[in-house]
């Protein structure tokens, strides 16, 4: 169904619906005021992808706008991270992924909100592109960030499952998993050029929401934390500015039912 604001109804149980648009638009409509349990976002980085750019020149990929000028990531950050903290319930949590060329930026933005940083999470991960004269690149930044920082949903049991200690296990602020890379991700498809594991989106669900919550899927992109949620029986509403991907996204929600627990 193609109407202005575009709008996709995939899948029926758990509910969920795909909207098209700039999501400073499409998120700040009235009836997902207050509405979400958990948003996560991963903006574009800022790098400007081109053709050149590794496997993202393949004809197989589509690629996005990814420049800003002077201080425009940090305002166009600040204008939707705004849109989300409204979006969020009281009790609701936000993670915002980022590489480190723009978290400044990011940090500047979000120090602006009335966000509560809770974990600053690093995601290393066992790739990287190849630096002749500087360390090579193998992590992600992950900001955990509350509205309330003495009211929302953090579930220890689903952080470390397979610790030994007794009580609640504690998680560390660093994830890796080491039989991860890109060349064997069974969720990996072509056709967007950044796409998170899906065992990291829902590490990020499982402890922060319960079964039938409503996830946020801010720039959705190929749609992982689409599929995540639904594995994980969340309910989801997923925002991307492009139609493009609607193919994209189709093919990775095929994938369904192949939780990582």
């Amino acid at each position: 169904m193609l109407i202005g604001t575009t709008v996709l109804p995939l899948h029926v149980t758990p509910e969920s619906e795909f909207i098209f648009g700039d999501i400073r638009k499409t998120l700040k409509q009235p009836r997902f005021t207050g509405f979400f349990d958990l948003v996560i976002a991963d903006p574009p980085f800022g790098l400007k992808f081109d053709k050149s750019s590794h496997e993202y020149g393949a004809e197989d990929y589509i690629l996005y706008d990814d420049e800003f000028k002077g201080t425009e990531y940090e305002e166009f950050t600040h204008q939707w991270a705004s849109v989300v903290y409204e979006s969020l319930k009281d009790n609701g949590s936000f993670y915002l992924v980022s590489g480190w060329t723009r978290l400044r930026e990011i940090l500047n933005a979000v120090a602006r909100i009335p966000f509560h940083l809770i974990n600053h999470v690093i995601w290393a991960y066992s790739w990287g592109v190849y630096a002749k004269r500087k360390y090579v690149t193998s992590h992600y930044h992950i900001l955990f960030l509350v509205k309330d920082k003495k009211n929302y949903t953090f579930k220890p049991q689903y952080v470390n499952p397979n610790t030994k200690r007794k009580g609640n296990p504690y998680e560390r602020d660093v994830w890796f998993w080491p039989e991860y890379n890109r060349g064997n991700d069974p969720h990996r498809i072509k056709g967007h050029p950044c796409q998170l594991p899906i065992v990291l989106l829902e590490k990020m669900i499982k402890i922060s929401t319960n079964e039938g919550d409503w996830i946020g899927d801010a720039f959705s992109g190929s749609a992982g934390c689409a599929l995540a949620a639904l594995n994980l029986n969340r309910n989801v509403a997923s925002f991307e500015i492009n139609p493009e991907y609607k193919n994209v996204m189709e093919k990775k929600l095929a994938l369904g039912d192949h939780s990582t627990e």
